[in-house]
């Protein structure tokens, strides 16, 4: 089990300053609009009777105005932040610097994560009409995933010179990561549905028809159809740069902080069920979720996230070449 606690003396002055304090402001916001964008699911009966999850076009209006107002003020802390982040030299210290992966280390992954999304909701929202790249195109592939390409190009920034830490390693004993994985995709494929997703399902009489999934189904076909290219760039983009991005978040830096703080158990748990409720899919919540403690376990036991990443890896480009056909 990892252990630890506490910062390390050499990065012990490190989290002092007033971008700190930002990135808590900016931390809270992440987890307000969190809350909004969960607000969005609404629940249809449909004709077999099943409750069918949809994301609503348009919020109630005080939702509106409260998305607004925490956007915009976001956009003037993330100002601040940035502003104090380098006036107090944060960019030398924070990514050259070795202290031990604490909980600020987490605060400001969600903060900047925050000011993403922020400056994205400005952008999209009032600056463009639509997206930048002409849907099925090669740019729109990569447009629809910017959010994982940015963590993808943040989180090792962030741990430069300490990414053994986040799991950036060799496994250990590889042979039998190796064999624990083939019994865990073996496990996602051919029982998962029986003991986790239908029932489940049942329980809460929940339709399995997932939006998300529908959305990826209909993107891959449309670039398929377009431009072959475009439609390689979704294998890319989605069975591989996707699922590095998301492992280096979840099993990378929470679940390794959450572990050293409350255990093994907890911190995977926990960092499983965020994994989960991120997809915004209540119809595969309870899969999303079982396959989140899989990669989690996979992580924790051999000491890297590379075992997780091709678990990952493989889960999603399965989904792809299923799409293409």
């Amino acid at each position: 089990m990892l252990r630890g606690t506490g910062r390390s003396s050499r990065g012990g002055g490190a989290h002092s300053g007033r971008s700190t304090r930002w990135a808590i402001l900016l931390f809270m916001g992440y987890w307000i609009m969190f809350a909004a964008e969960l607000s969005m699911i609404r629940f249809i009966k449909g004709v077999d009777g099943r409750w069918v999850a949809t994301t609503a076009d348009q919020p109630a209006v005080w939702m509106s105005l409260t998305i607004l107002a925490v956007t915009v003020l976001s956009i003037v802390v993330s100002v601040l932040y940035i502003i104090s982040w380098v006036k107090e030299r944060r960019l030398r210290r924070w990514l050259w610097g070795y202290h031990e992966l604490d909980g600020y280390d987490v605060i400001h992954i969600v903060a900047w994560m925050h000011v993403y999304q922020a400056a994205t909701l400005i952008l999209y929202g009032l600056v463009l009409e639509g997206s930048f790249f002409a849907s099925g195109t090669v740019g729109s592939v990569f447009e629809s995933a910017m959010y994982q390409m940015f963590l993808l190009l943040l989180i090792p920034l962030w741990f430069r010179g300490r990414w053994e830490e986040i799991g950036i390693k060799k496994p250990i004993k590889l042979w039998r990561m190796i064999l624990t994985l083939l019994l865990l995709l073996l496990f996602i494929a051919q029982v998962m549905d029986l003991v986790v997703t239908k029932p489940v399902a049942d329980w809460f009489g929940i339709s399995l028809a997932s939006e998300r999934e529908q959305q990826i189904e209909n993107e891959i076909v449309q670039a398929k159809n377009t431009n072959m290219l475009a439609a390689w760039a979704s294998v890319l983009v989605i069975g591989i740069l996707v699922p590095i991005a998301e492992e280096l978040l979840f099993r990378g830096v929470v679940q390794t902080y959450l572990v050293r703080r409350l255990g093994a158990l907890a911190g995977i748990l926990l960092s499983s069920f965020w994994f989960a409720l991120l997809h915004m899919d209540v119809a595969l919540l309870a899969p999303l979720f079982v396959i989140g403690v899989g990669l989690g376990f996979v992580r924790h036991r051999y000491q890297s996230i590379w075992g997780a990443v091709v678990l990952h890896a493989i889960n999603n480009m399965t989904g792809v070449l299923y799409y293409f056909q």
